[in-house]
């Protein structure tokens, strides 16, 4: 009688420190150990999905880009305080309809509206009041992104940067950015998301 002896395979994955704390995490999670956690996996006890990650968040930059290029496909004028408040409606109504920013960068309730410092700086030390003029190639957005541009642009792309300042200075996350400052007075208080998701939120649900 010949005995077979079975032979066991074994294979080793090395992976970094972050993704090994994060699987110790989600063992703790379902307070398992991490080998308890992978047997659980193979058996197909527990299910695995990859969700990707938030591909569509774009920086300020994009979002002013985007702007500028659909100025020079439809003749409109954008000076650098236009720009800074097409983009902060931008993120205001994306947070408003969708629950989330579209970039990361904070807006100060600046005198004339909101402002990102970088950005303003950029556009007004080239052009400083007068029209933004830069050559800008067709932004590569994801397509819900740019259609969401688009509507934001046929909405206020026809009034002037003086109009837009009035509009969003009399609205509630400005005002409360700013707080007891004097109107005529600097401000770096920053508008916060949470306050633009809530007022812009609620206007869009109103409708």
């Amino acid at each position: 009688m010949t005995q077979n002896n079975s032979t066991k395979n074994e294979y080793q994955i090395t992976v970094n420190s972050s993704v090994w704390q994060r699987v110790e995490q989600i063992a703790g999670e379902f307070k398992l150990s991490v080998s308890e956690l992978l047997e659980q996996i193979g058996e197909g006890k527990l299910k695995v999905f990859g969700v990707p990650n938030n591909s569509e968040k774009m920086s300020d930059r994009d979002i002013a880009n985007a702007f500028i290029w659909l100025a020079s496909q439809t003749n409109v004028e954008i000076n650098v305080y236009k720009l800074q408040k097409l983009v902060y409606y931008a993120q205001a109504w994306h947070l408003g309809v969708y629950g989330k920013p579209l970039f990361d960068a904070d807006f100060q309730a600046g005198i004339h509206g909101p402002v990102i410092p970088d950005l303003l700086e950029k556009y007004q030390r080239q052009f400083s009041w007068e029209q933004i003029t830069e050559k800008i190639e067709q932004p590569k957005l994801p397509q819900k992104v740019g259609q969401f541009l688009e509507e934001v642009a046929e909405a206020y792309f026809e009034y002037d940067d003086e109009t837009l300042e009035r509009m969003i200075c009399s609205e509630m996350p400005w005002l409360e950015a700013r707080g007891n400052v004097p109107r005529d007075e600097s401000c770096h208080g920053i508008i916060s998301h949470e306050s633009m998701k809530k007022y812009y939120s609620g206007r869009f649900f109103s409708k």
